[in-house]
């Protein structure tokens, strides 16, 4: 094999592995939070205009609220932020909702952060049981 067509398979490989390696931004899912602090991020979805997040039995210690902010994963440039919600309810056995429905045309990538915990930037941890993204209001 020829040392050209070596390199150029070389890097078809490597660039092969690299997208399969790379995180998917998934439109809906759900998962759990356990001891996160402020700061946590999220994983990414893909979604344009609206996203909901829901909280369902959240738990720290002590405090009974928590403030979530939603933000445009822009790569190659700093990230914008949108409306920050405060979410109590989802500490008292209820569930606690958040929609974004100002978010820019064309899909793009997104992300939640815990901005707050008890209306601290430092101490308390939050542990969720069940969060869900949903994305699936009709955008357009």
């Amino acid at each position: 094999m020829k040392r050209g067509a070596r390199i150029s398979m070389v890097a078809g490989t490597a660039a092969v592995i690299t997208l399969a390696l790379a995180p998917i931004a998934e439109a809906n899912w759900d998962s759990s939070i356990t001891a996160a602090s402020v700061g946590f991020e999220s994983r990414r979805w893909s979604d344009e205009l609206y996203s909901q997040i829901t909280f369902h039995g959240c738990t720290t210690d002590g405090s009974k609220s928590t403030d979530v902010q939603i933000w445009n994963d822009i790569s190659l440039a700093p990230d914008k932020a949108y409306d920050n919600k405060t979410y109590t309810a989802c500490f008292n056995g209820g569930v606690s909702n958040g929609e974004w429905t100002d978010l820019p045309s064309g899909k793009r990538d997104y992300y939640f952060q815990i901005m707050k915990i008890g209306g601290s930037t430092f101490g308390p941890q939050l542990s969720v049981s069940k969060l869900v993204v949903d994305t699936t209001k009709v955008d357009g």
